[in-house]
């Protein structure tokens, strides 16, 4: 039925196929060019028990100059006021727990994986100071979950001045 679509007497339809052949190989070449990864980001947004939202991104797209073979994995971190704690949560599927590095700060929170196959990484800034020596980190099923106790903020959080 459109065996002959392609004849050289087409008239008005000659550019149409020429736009549509370029556009063909335009989106093979940016089919090739991705790779067989799936290509993943996103957003994610929660609300913490202070009652304000927290935005955070995830995936292994990556900004410009940054390694592209680099997941950046789905986290949560949430500041636990009642038990004092700031939880993390990364979903790193692939990795065995052998492989991670969890380095922290009073301030941070670093997460990297490697294996074979996948390789992670992810900076958390904590809302709060963190103890650092207090951390307990556990994984399984490719979730990894960390908590830290926050330092004690007994002082108070500014100076009372005298008005002259």
């Amino acid at each position: 039925m459109f065996k002959d679509w392609k004849r050289a007497d087409k008239g008005f339809f000659n550019g149409f196929e020429k736009e549509m052949e370029q556009i063909n190989d335009i989106m093979t070449n940016m089919m090739r060019s991705v790779g067989t990864e799936p290509q993943v980001y996103g957003f994610s947004m929660q609300v913490g028990p202070d009652g304000v939202p927290h935005i955070e991104r995830f995936g292994n797209i990556v900004p410009v100059g940054k390694d592209s073979d680099v997941r950046e994995p789905f986290t949560s971190s949430m500041i636990d006021e009642k038990n004092n704690e700031f939880n993390i949560t990364a979903e790193m599927p692939g990795i065995n727990k052998e492989e991670i590095e969890l380095n922290a700060t009073e301030n941070e929170v670093v997460i990297k994986a490697n294996s074979a196959t996948r390789k992670y990484y992810k900076f958390i800034p904590a809302a709060s100071p963190i103890d650092p020596e207090s951390a307990n980190a556990k994984y399984n099923n490719g979730v990894l979950e960390v908590t830290f106790k926050l330092k004690d903020s007994n002082q108070p959080k500014g100076k009372s001045i005298k008005i002259e």
